[in-house]
């Protein structure tokens, strides 16, 4: 049996979890950084667990209805229970594993809730329970802990990881991603979440040479993606103007392109005020059109100026 590692969540909550680490520290940042970084911290962990998800019921074969054998290795994370009459599985984090700088202990339950036979076929859908699940910064100490249940929605049908592992060719998988989480911050303080967001896996063909794409965009009105009520008890919204795309065709990046996004465009709002971010872009922050990009520039307002800071992708 072949073992690949499953490596979706690298891009798709690198975006977040990268992006705003840095500007809480920046003394030209402003306050609304620590929310912008909270809401990467919450979300990416929530897409990573949704992933873990997917591709652990992609180990069921009378679940999933893979048949090609390929094994999948989740980032510390084993399952540990699985009920194929009520189609459910248990995830264990081992609480001790750096998955792109953080790590994560408890459980997560995985229920197929759709009438569809298998996760691979289109309209099935999973719900992915939190069970007061702990992600820490390892770079920071904070820990953030979640509860609640996320839905994802196979709209396309297929199998993800097949793409990113380039088992299939010229195919498409979108998975749609909503749900409502409870929020403990690493200051004690309680908040609620609403997500939702699509992820699109495309695999085409051009020339002999495969290539992967992978998007993150919103569904929500306005391009919004996130709605709730920040540590302080603010009421934010996170959007998505142009969708995060990263692509295999930056092979400048080698085996790092999942985690450095060529395209797209994030803003996280509280009140009146924005931070804006722009991914793909040079060392002076112009889009880049070829080659490996050197990360993302940031814009904000401090004091009634506007400011910009470019910050290079983690390497």
């Amino acid at each position: 049996m072949k073992t690949k590692l499953f490596k979706l969540s690298l891009l798709l909550t690198a975006f977040a979890m990268l992006t705003l680490s840095s500007c809480k520290k920046d003394d030209n940042s402003t306050d609304d950084s620590v929310s912008a970084q909270d809401h990467g911290n919450i979300s990416g962990a929530m897409n990573s667990v949704s992933d873990d998800a997917t591709s652990a019921l992609g180990q069921v074969q009378s679940l999933s209805g893979k048949t090609d054998g390929v094994h999948i290795v989740m980032c510390g994370a084993t399952v540990i229970t699985t009920d194929t009459a009520n189609k459910t599985i248990t995830i264990n984090y081992d609480g001790t594993t750096n998955c792109g700088g953080f790590k994560r202990s408890g459980t997560a339950t995985v229920t197929m809730t759709s009438s569809t036979q298998h996760w691979k076929d289109p309209g099935a859908q999973l719900t992915v329970t939190f069970n007061g699940l702990q992600v820490t910064s390892i770079g920071t100490g904070e820990t953030y802990t979640l509860s609640g249940t996320h839905t994802v929605t196979n709209e396309s049908g297929g199998l993800a990881w097949q793409i990113m592992n380039q088992v299939v060719v010229n195919a498409t998988v979108i998975h749609r991603h909503t749900g409502q989480m409870d929020v403990t911050f690493p200051d004690n303080t309680h908040r609620t979440w609403t997500v939702d967001r699509t992820r699109k896996f495309v695999s085409s063909s051009a020339s002999g040479t495969n290539v992967v794409t992978v998007s993150l965009y919103a569904e929500g009105v306005n391009n919004i993606d996130a709605t709730g009520t920040n540590r302080r008890g603010d009421t934010f919204t996170n959007s998505i103007p142009t969708a995060i795309t990263s692509s295999s065709t930056s092979t400048a990046c080698g085996n790092n392109w999942m985690r450095k996004p060529t395209s797209g465009n994030f803003k996280h709002e509280v009140g009146n005020r924005s931070l804006d971010i722009v991914y793909g872009v040079d060392a002076n922050g112009s889009p880049v059109t070829s080659g490996c990009p050197y990360g993302y520039q940031i814009t904000f307002t401090r004091a009634g100026h506007q400011k910009t800071k470019v910050v290079q992708y983690w390497q």
